[in-house]
């Protein structure tokens, strides 16, 4: 499942994390602590970066950089080739074919597209007009919909992948901000500002619960555990809370880092995964239902606060660049401003 959350590009990000989870003596499946860097894979080339995507059967991790998709081999860590012709990309959703790829691009911010793409060519083939500001986006695969939210419309355009148009759009209570499938009809996102996750039938095409997280406010980055209807989410207090994805009771599990990156369950393990943007990757191991304890943190890099896992071998994938200052004809603003280094950007990987 994909996990949306905040912006890649966001820089010079110096948190401490600090994990505390409940103790538990219950018993669970054997996991070995020996999570790890395995590699680290320098892709280089210039621009950002948005919200990773992942295709375990073919061995390929999608990266959007800004203007273009990088396509990377996961076995070898070789780039595979680019997929160009778009501007300003930020979520990628992948059909369960294994032909086609979604991605969110908000071009300057008065326009917005969903682009569609060709994963066997690696050519554009379709570009989607909606509302400005597309960001989180969700292929579900039990209807072949696409779901792409658009921050500044505070709605859903869906789209059916059949036609590639447009056939609904679905008004929101607010700003969206990260987005989930359980991969059986149901989509749910998080309302940041109003401290709520909503949830879609995809179906009917409508919003059919809304839930407030209190005590969590500002949630952040979305897992879920879609056998056991689990949601997880961070908060702007520090915590990291799960949530019934059938009605919405929230329990607190653990701590989590200011500014939380990107979150991803392992539903064959029992393990979450929650990057640190100062540099660590904790994940925790689900003991009991109301019990998670912390397996190991992994140091990795500052900035690494993008990630996706594999749900196949459970790997995960983390993306940041090294970063300076800006020279050359620039803003007194932009010159003093943390940007990545071009030729620096790198992929992560952390397994056991």
């Amino acid at each position: 499942m994909r996990i949306v959350r905040s912006a890649s590009t966001l820089v010079g990000i110096l948190f401490i994390v600090a994990t505390v989870v409940a103790p538990s003596s219950a018993t669970t499946p054997t996991t070995p602590h020996s999570f790890h860097i395995q590699d680290q894979w320098n892709i280089g080339g210039k621009g950002g970066w948005g919200f990773l995507a992942i295709d375990p059967a073919a061995h390929r991790l999608y990266i959007p950089r800004t203007n273009r998709i990088s396509v990377v081999d996961t076995d070898t860590g070789k780039a595979l080739g680019e997929i160009q012709g778009m501007s300003n990309l930020r979520d990628l959703a992948l059909d369960d074919s294994g032909r086609y790829g979604y991605a969110t691009d908000v071009t300057d911010g008065t326009a917005g597209f969903v682009r569609i793409f060709d994963r066997v060519s690696f050519k554009l083939i379709a570009s989607i007009p909606t509302d400005p500001i597309p960001d989180a986006i969700i292929f579900d695969s039990a209807t072949k919909l696409i779901f792409a939210f658009s921050y500044r419309a505070r709605n859903v355009a869906v789209i059916d992948t059949s036609t590639n148009q447009i056939v609904s759009t679905i008004p929101l209570a607010g700003h969206p901000g990260s987005a989930i499938g359980d991969g059986k009809g149901g989509i749910f996102v998080a309302l940041p500002a109003r401290g709520e996750i909503q949830r879609i039938d995809a179906v009917s095409r409508k919003v059919t619960a809304s839930w407030t997280l209190t005590p969590c406010t500002g949630p952040s980055g979305l897992a879920i555990d879609a056998q056991h209807h689990e949601l997880f989410t961070t908060c702007e207090d520090h915590k990291l809370v799960a949530v019934d994805a059938t009605n919405g009771q929230v329990k607190a599990i653990g701590d989590a880092p200011k500014d939380a990156g990107d979150l991803d369950f392992d539903p064959r393990l029992n393990l979450l995964f929650l990057a640190d943007p100062a540099g660590s990757l904790t994940i925790f191991r689900r003991e009991s239902p109301l019990r998670y304890t912390v397996l190991r943190s992994v140091n990795t890099e500052a900035g690494a606060r993008t990630m996706v896992v594999n749900h196949k071998d459970g790997k995960a994938y983390l993306v940041t660049a090294k970063y300076g200052l800006n020279s050359g004809n620039v803003s007194e603003e932009l010159r003093y401003r943390p940007t990545p280094i071009p030729g620096s950007f790198s992929v992560f990987v952390v397994s056991r």
